[in-house]
């Protein structure tokens, strides 16, 4: 669905439109500590210039207009899913480069063009920050916010993870 979106490419936005980036140049950049992009968004890179063929984009695509369908029925006019915007707490830096498919958690409500608003919940046991996604049917944006607002007040907000001396 990302491939398909627009006219322009992963690698032409990585290149600011002047100039698409070459995805494995940058991994060799990369490898040489040398990096101008993040590992994930080279691999992304990568995965745009490896084609599906056109039998599987449409087998994909009808997937995704059968769940987009199946959330707008549930969700009707006033409806919001809550969900986790992440299945563990607050990683650390780079962590999230040994679990992958952990974006898929916030991810998927951006291919299917649903709003979704992030609500910080406050902090775990490990005291790492947690928080919660309200997710809308298309074009509910003002509700999500609504909703995330209520919950900010009921939670309390934001928490600092630690406390910060100055």
């Amino acid at each position: 669905m990302m491939a398909n979106s627009g006219d322009d490419t992963f690698c032409n936005l990585l290149g600011n439109l002047e100039k698409p980036i070459n995805p494995y140049v940058e991994l060799l950049l990369w490898l040489v500590q040398f990096p101008r992009h993040t590992l994930p968004a080279i691999g992304l890179g990568i995965g745009e210039k490896i084609r599906n063929p056109p039998e599987h984009d449409a087998k994909l695509k009808s997937l995704c207009e059968s769940l987009l369908k199946e959330f707008q029925d549930l969700l009707g006019d006033d409806g919001v899913f809550l969900y986790p915007t992440h299945p563990i707490p607050a990683p650390f830096h780079n962590k999230p480069l040994f679990v992958l498919f952990n974006f898929a958690y916030t991810g998927i409500f951006n291919i299917l063009g649903l709003p979704a608003t992030a609500v910080p919940m406050g902090v775990c046991r490990e005291e790492v920050p947690i928080g919660i996604q309200v997710v809308g049917a298309r074009y509910s944006d003002r509700l999500t916010l609504a909703v995330a607002l209520e919950l900010e007040k009921a939670f309390k907000g934001w928490v600092p993870p630690f406390d910060v001396s100055i």
